[in-house]
């Protein structure tokens, strides 16, 4: 999902920098292992993970474009798009050339040639709504990366060239308007089919700008100022986010019975019109744990769990190949304790590969970064 990442060594233990939160670092790698559970189908609603890290995004962007100010539109502009791409771009197009490789060599999924060019320049969340479109297994979670460079980009002009009084106005009307431009977004896609309007709403960039603001705003002391304690703020949006789930869900049971399915959001799609202001609520809910963590969380600043944080990227994009390689391993009909020893798996392995990537491959790429606001964001 960015999202935002980074270690010295890949065991080394995480240390509070400058511009660095254990306590975020420590969500950061909830929301990972939690895409990972969801994707080996041990935890149904670990797609969650992903609008978290929307949320968290907002907050780390709005945080590098508004405390590296120069003076200068044009630096401030430079060393925002030369560090965002410092970080993500070597192991995003690292991956696009394992898989021009494999289109190439005939491998891989069969539409996978005509996903290169939307996988190549950042838009692949944008291939459900185009001809050809066919979803896989190997890396349709890239799509949320190319809902977070767009974004950024939108971020950058946004606090770049608003004054701060405006930004700030901009973030409100985007955080309490989403609900609204899902809705606009929706009618305007009036000539697709009803499967492809579902998922092209769950990949499009329009449906997390109110997590993008909401994440925004908690990085702004001026809001934080207005706001009650962090922890009443959790109290108020928990509780309130807890009485809708089961209001949402005993209107699920009465209309349709036991739940089967994964509650991913193509699923969830027509029950009480969750797409409209489910995201909403799960931006705050997030928004409200990062205010906490701004503070100091103990459970959050779990150093294992800060560590996994750092290196989350490379979890994110490495883990679902090794999914579908260990997939492969398995025999036709395997038991559920085969499948729970293959989650396992596919944890550590990831978590491994991308510590090796972040020590020895993203990391040279980010000690190049200007005028940032820390190596890991």
């Amino acid at each position: 999902m960015t999202i935002s990442w980074g270690l010295s060594s890949p065991v080394a233990r995480p240390t509070r920098r400058a511009g660095h939160s254990l306590a975020l670092d420590g969500l950061r790698g909830l929301a990972v292992l939690a895409v990972v559970a969801f994707h080996t189908g041990v935890l149904p609603f670990g797609w969650l993970g992903v609008p978290v890290f929307f949320v968290l995004s907002g907050h780390f962007i709005t945080r590098i474009l508004l405390e590296r100010r120069t003076g200068n539109r044009s630096t401030d502009l430079g060393n925002f798009l030369r560090n965002r791409a410092l970080r993500l771009a070597p192991l995003y197009l690292l991956a696009c050339v394992a898989l021009t490789v494999l289109a190439v060599a005939k491998h891989g999924p069969k539409n996978l040639a005509g996903d290169l060019p939307f996988l190549w320049t950042w838009t692949y969340n944008f291939r459900p709504v185009t001809a050809g479109y066919v979803d896989n297994n190997l890396y349709d979670h890239l799509w949320s990366l190319g809902v977070e460079v767009q974004l950024y980009l939108l971020w950058a002009a946004l606090a770049l060239l608003l004054p701060r009084r405006w930004f700030t106005r901009v973030l409100v009307a985007l955080a309490v308007g989403g609900p609204v431009v899902r809705v606009l977004v929706w009618l305007a896609m009036v000539g697709f089919g009803p499967d492809q309007r579902v998922i092209a709403t769950y990949e499009l960039p329009t449906t997390y700008l109110d997590a993008f603001a909401i994440g925004a705003l908690t990085a702004l002391p001026e809001v934080r100022a207005r706001l009650p304690r962090p922890a009443r703020v959790l109290w108020v949006v928990a509780g309130l986010t807890a009485v809708i789930c089961v209001v949402e869900l005993a209107g699920v049971l009465r209309r349709e019975g036991p739940i089967t399915g994964n509650l991913h959001f193509p699923i969830a799609f027509p029950r009480q019109l969750a797409w409209i202001w489910g995201y909403s609520l799960i931006a705050a809910l997030t928004g409200a744990i990062v205010l906490v963590a701004l503070g100091g969380s103990r459970p959050l600043s779990w150093r294992p769990l800060a560590w996994i944080g750092l290196i989350s990227y490379g979890v994110y994009v490495g883990h679902r190949p090794v999914l579908e390689l260990g997939k492969r391993l398995l025999p036709e009909d395997p038991s559920m304790m085969l499948l729970a020893g293959l989650a396992v798996a596919v944890v550590l392995v990831s978590l491994g590969l991308a510590a090796v990537s972040y020590r020895w491959f993203e990391r040279p790429f980010m000690s190049r970064k200007r005028n940032a606001l820390s190596t890991t964001a």
